[in-house]
Protein backbone atom coordinates (compact mmCIF):
# COMPACT_ATOMS: atom_id res chain seq x y z
CA UNK A 1 0.00 0.00 0.00
CA UNK A 2 2.83 2.40 0.84
CA UNK A 3 4.44 1.58 -2.50
CA UNK A 4 1.22 2.48 -4.33
CA UNK A 5 1.04 5.81 -2.51
CA UNK A 6 4.70 6.51 -3.30
CA UNK A 7 4.16 5.74 -6.99
CA UNK A 8 1.01 7.88 -7.05
CA UNK A 9 2.85 10.80 -5.42
CA UNK A 10 5.73 10.48 -7.90
CA UNK A 11 3.31 10.53 -10.83
CA UNK A 12 1.56 13.59 -9.43
CA UNK A 13 4.89 15.38 -8.95
CA UNK A 14 6.00 14.55 -12.52
CA UNK A 15 2.66 15.74 -13.90
CA UNK A 16 2.95 19.00 -11.91
CA UNK A 17 6.46 19.55 -13.26
CA UNK A 18 5.21 19.04 -16.81
CA UNK A 19 2.44 21.59 -16.21
CA UNK A 20 5.05 24.12 -15.07
CA UNK A 21 7.19 23.41 -18.12
CA UNK A 22 4.15 23.72 -20.39
CA UNK A 23 3.34 27.12 -18.89
CA UNK A 24 6.92 28.28 -19.44
CA UNK A 25 6.82 27.15 -23.07
CA UNK A 26 3.48 28.92 -23.62
CA UNK A 27 5.02 32.13 -22.25
CA UNK A 28 8.04 31.78 -24.54
CA UNK A 29 5.78 31.28 -27.56
CA UNK A 30 3.76 34.36 -26.61
CA UNK A 31 7.01 36.32 -26.41
CA UNK A 32 8.04 35.17 -29.87
CA UNK A 33 4.62 36.03 -31.28
CA UNK A 34 4.86 39.54 -29.81
CA UNK A 35 8.35 40.00 -31.26
CA UNK A 36 7.15 38.81 -34.67
CA UNK A 37 4.21 41.22 -34.54
CA UNK A 38 6.55 44.10 -33.63
CA UNK A 39 8.88 43.29 -36.50
CA UNK A 40 6.03 42.91 -38.97
CA UNK A 41 4.47 46.22 -37.94
CA UNK A 42 7.70 48.17 -38.53
CA UNK A 43 7.84 49.40 -34.95
CA UNK A 44 4.16 50.43 -34.74
CA UNK A 45 2.12 49.08 -31.85
CA UNK A 46 1.09 45.53 -32.64
CA UNK A 47 -2.59 44.73 -32.79
CA UNK A 48 -3.90 43.18 -29.62
CA UNK A 49 -5.85 40.01 -30.38
CA UNK A 50 -9.56 40.46 -29.73
CA UNK A 51 -9.59 37.86 -26.93
CA UNK A 52 -6.94 39.80 -25.01
CA UNK A 53 -8.53 43.17 -25.69
CA UNK A 54 -11.88 42.20 -24.23
CA UNK A 55 -12.45 42.02 -20.54
CA UNK A 56 -12.48 38.32 -19.74
CA UNK A 57 -15.12 36.54 -17.75
CA UNK A 58 -13.49 35.94 -14.36
CA UNK A 59 -15.53 32.83 -13.57
CA UNK A 60 -14.70 31.21 -16.91
CA UNK A 61 -11.02 32.09 -16.54
CA UNK A 62 -10.86 30.61 -13.03
CA UNK A 63 -12.67 27.42 -14.01
CA UNK A 64 -10.34 27.02 -17.00
CA UNK A 65 -7.31 27.47 -14.74
CA UNK A 66 -8.67 24.91 -12.28
CA UNK A 67 -9.06 22.39 -15.12
CA UNK A 68 -5.53 23.06 -16.28
CA UNK A 69 -3.82 22.73 -12.89
CA UNK A 70 -5.71 19.53 -12.05
CA UNK A 71 -4.84 17.97 -8.70
CA UNK A 72 -2.29 20.70 -8.00
CA UNK A 73 -5.13 23.12 -7.38
CA UNK A 74 -4.71 26.84 -6.87
CA UNK A 75 -5.45 29.72 -4.56
CA UNK A 76 -6.41 33.32 -5.38
CA UNK A 77 -2.83 34.57 -5.58
CA UNK A 78 -1.72 31.71 -7.86
CA UNK A 79 -4.71 32.27 -10.14
CA UNK A 80 -3.92 35.99 -10.45
CA UNK A 81 -0.25 35.25 -11.23
CA UNK A 82 -1.00 32.62 -13.89
CA UNK A 83 -3.63 34.84 -15.50
CA UNK A 84 -1.23 37.81 -15.53
CA UNK A 85 1.35 35.74 -17.42
CA UNK A 86 -1.36 35.20 -20.04
CA UNK A 87 -2.20 38.87 -20.28
CA UNK A 88 -5.41 38.56 -18.26
CA UNK A 89 -5.77 41.10 -15.46
CA UNK A 90 -7.67 39.66 -12.49
CA UNK A 91 -8.32 41.38 -9.18
CA UNK A 92 -7.14 39.21 -6.28
CA UNK A 93 -10.14 40.16 -4.13
CA UNK A 94 -12.59 39.26 -6.87
CA UNK A 95 -10.85 35.94 -7.46
CA UNK A 96 -10.82 35.16 -3.73
CA UNK A 97 -14.52 35.99 -3.44
CA UNK A 98 -15.35 33.93 -6.51
CA UNK A 99 -13.41 30.90 -5.22
CA UNK A 100 -15.24 31.12 -1.88
CA UNK A 101 -18.60 31.37 -3.62
CA UNK A 102 -17.82 28.42 -5.91
CA UNK A 103 -16.84 26.37 -2.85
CA UNK A 104 -20.04 27.35 -1.04
CA UNK A 105 -22.04 26.33 -4.12
CA UNK A 106 -20.19 22.95 -4.21
CA UNK A 107 -18.75 23.68 -7.65
CA UNK A 108 -15.18 23.30 -6.35
CA UNK A 109 -13.50 21.78 -3.28
CA UNK A 110 -11.12 23.38 -0.79
CA UNK A 111 -8.33 21.34 0.81
CA UNK A 112 -6.05 23.23 3.19
CA UNK A 113 -4.85 26.11 0.99
CA UNK A 114 -5.86 24.98 -2.51
CA UNK A 115 -9.08 24.93 -4.48
CA UNK A 116 -9.74 22.10 -6.95
CA UNK A 117 -12.48 20.87 -9.22
CA UNK A 118 -14.26 17.85 -7.69
CA UNK A 119 -12.71 15.43 -10.20
CA UNK A 120 -9.27 16.54 -8.95
CA UNK A 121 -10.16 16.72 -5.26
CA UNK A 122 -8.39 15.06 -2.35
CA UNK A 123 -10.39 11.84 -2.81
CA UNK A 124 -8.89 11.57 -6.30
CA UNK A 125 -5.31 12.01 -5.08
CA UNK A 126 -5.36 9.56 -2.22
CA UNK A 127 -7.30 6.36 -2.80
CA UNK A 128 -8.64 4.85 0.41
CA UNK A 129 -7.22 1.53 1.63
CA UNK A 130 -10.55 -0.29 1.20
CA UNK A 131 -10.63 0.62 -2.53
CA UNK A 132 -7.23 -0.91 -3.16
CA UNK A 133 -8.31 -4.17 -1.52
CA UNK A 134 -11.18 -4.45 -3.98
CA UNK A 135 -8.69 -5.38 -6.71
CA UNK A 136 -7.14 -8.29 -4.76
Amino acid sequence: MATLKAHMQKLIEQRDQLIKEMEAIKNKIAGFELAIQLLESDGKSPEIPEAQGRRSNVKTAILDLLKEVGTTGLNAQTAVEIAARRGINLDRGSVSSLLSRLKKDNVIEYDKDRYRLPQFGSHFQRPSPDRSNAFN
